[in-house]
């Protein structure tokens, strides 16, 4: 697992957790009473040394996360960011093998390296029951909004 200095605003009624054995730099989650499912926001950081564009490394995360699952669905998929960090949104319909059913919102950036083999893929992800997804949107989207690379000051002597 690769980590990164990374800067953001946990959006309010979310509280951090340990990632644990999840593969994610960090977790998030969003407890309502009497819910099911827990929402959840995560943070995933991988390096991509390869030439795989941001589309085929989203498409590989549907992939790996369908063979986890009783169904899934890309509802839409959208590109984001600039040619130089490319990104792309999508939205999934998600059924465990219990049958409940969850929309899990997807954002994979692009940050680039100094050299191609240092480029790095974010995946920021929200997964919630599809009622408290709709509630949940802006709060994920400002979430997006803030997260930032942060960047060395200078070299340490």
């Amino acid at each position: 697992m690769v980590t990164l200095p990374l800067d953001f605003v946990i959006p309010d009624g979310w509280t951090a957790v340990r990632p644990g054995d999840s593969g994610a730099v960090f977790v998030a989650v969003h407890p309502v009473p009497g819910e099911e499912f827990t929402p959840n926001i995560t943070v995933s950081v991988q390096q991509r040394p390869d030439d795989a564009s941001i589309d085929t490394i989203a498409a590989e995360a549907v992939e790996r996360l369908s063979r986890t699952l009783a169904g899934l669905d890309v509802l839409s998929r959208r590109d984001v960011g600039e040619p130089a960090a490319p990104g792309v949104t999508q939205l999934l319909r998600l059924r465990t093998g219990e049958g409940t059913e969850l929309i899990q919102t997807q954002v994979h950036l692009t940050v680039p390296g100094a050299t191609p083999d240092d480029r790095l893929v974010l995946e920021l992800a929200c997964t919630a029951a599809p009622a408290a997804a709709r509630r949940l949107a802006p709060g994920f989207q400002r979430f997006v909004g803030s997260v930032r690379v942060r960047q060395h000051e200078g070299k340490a002597q």
